[in-house]
């Protein structure tokens, strides 16, 4: 008996270590492109700014063109930062237009209403990428804060907003004004456009606006906005995605208020997370670090719920860009194709690129047409 007892227990030992040769050694298939549920481009409100407003028409023209480029390297959906500094690139009754976008006070027409028709019409999902508390970065988008919105006097109140630079403020994320205000602009879009999806960025708390709060009353006052914002959407539209990109920087996330882990492992407070993944695998002074690999690891090993979808930011605005601490990006144009398939061997469904205009930079194209080589869409 002992002796089949061992000899089992070396049968065993034998096969694991097949496996783990098998798994280590051996190359595993390419991913294709058509197995990843999301592939997305990020619009930013400098990508949505270099498009006309002076017609309906010259818009359309613009925007079906990046919409082209879009399906030509197989993405399926959009994020157009409608809303970068309290402001609207949609005909709002609570927000005034982003004059950062469109260069003027009012329009003709409603860019999101048309970008809707034109992304469904060829078969591409939309989301509205919305920055919850962020109010201005400079000059200009703080003199347009005090020209054109309803809340002006909120710079003036601390418990509204937190001033942390010379012309950079953000709404404070204590305030249940602030709350209900944010709220209720995501209630307008839901219920007004047909979106698929309400999309927020990284900007929670910022360095600088932490005040003598702790990091637990940060993540507190921040996850009452994500569950009512989740809630109220819900309520008006279910299938309706709402998905939050935090940064890649876990570490910061948590500090910043943002909450990944609650978000990841509870019911009610997001249908996907995307965290920013910006690095490549020849992270440091050595060029050894694989700093990619590392935070998809991180982020696929926190707990989570299978309801909650994992995606990841691809920083495609990288290519060719001489780094310091980052030399992957010069030295090789096959980063985000060897990036998807890192996402894929970790269980990700799929991808967003920041941003838009890489799509049309020689370095950014170079990586594209590797990943179409290297994944094809089947």
């Amino acid at each position: 008996m002992k002796k089949n007892t061992k000899h089992s227990f070396l049968v065993i030992v034998v096969l694991l270590c097949v496996c783990f040769i098998v798994y280590f050694l051996f190359p595993r298939p390419t991913c294709s492109l058509s197995s990843l549920d999301k592939r997305a481009v990020w619009f930013s409100y400098s990508d949505l700014a270099k498009f006309s407003y002076e017609s309906r028409d010259a818009f359309i023209e613009d925007f079906s063109e990046a919409l082209r480029v879009v399906d030509n390297y197989k993405n399926n959906t959009i994020i157009v930062q409608v809303r970068p500094f309290a402001d609207a690139l949609y005909q709002s009754k609570i927000y005034p237009i982003s004059k950062v976008i469109c260069h003027r006070s009012s329009l003709s027409f409603d860019p999101l209403e048309e970008m809707i028709k034109l992304a469904h019409k060829k078969g591409i999902s939309i989301e509205a990428w919305i920055n919850p508390y962020r109010i201005s970065l400079n000059k200009n988008t703080y003199q347009n804060f005090m020209e054109l919105s309803s809340k002006k006097s909120w710079l003036e109140d601390t418990k509204q907003s937190i001033g942390y630079a010379t012309y950079k403020y953000i709404f404070n994320p204590e305030s249940q004004d602030v709350r209900d205000y944010i709220i209720a602009g995501v209630k307008e879009i839901v219920e007004n456009y047909e979106v698929d999806g309400i999309h927020f960025d990284d900007y929670f708390y910022i360095e600088g606006t932490h005040g003598e709060t702790t990091q637990g009353q940060r993540m507190d006052n921040v996850n009452m906005l994500i569950q009512d914002v989740y809630q109220s959407i819900k309520s008006i539209n279910s299938n309706i995605v709402f998905g939050i990109s935090p940064q890649g920087n876990y570490e910061n996330c948590v500090n910043e208020g943002a909450d990944v882990d609650t978000w990841l492992k509870e019911d009610g407070y997001v249908d996907y997370i995307m965290p920013q993944v910006y690095w490549s695998d020849q992270y440091g002074p050595d060029g050894k670090t694989r700093m990619f690999t590392d935070r998809i690891e991180l982020y696929a090993g926190l707990k989570r719920q299978k309801t909650v979808m994992l995606y990841a930011g691809l920083a495609l605005y990288q290519s060719g860009e001489e780094l310091d601490l980052d030399k992957g990006w010069t030295l090789s144009s096959s980063n985000i194709s060897e990036q998807v398939q890192i996402l894929s061997n970790n269980g990700y469904k799929g991808y967003s690129l920041f941003n838009y205009s890489s799509l049309l930079k020689e370095d950014g194209e170079k990586e594209m047409r590797e990943l179409l080589r290297t994944h094809p869409y089947n």
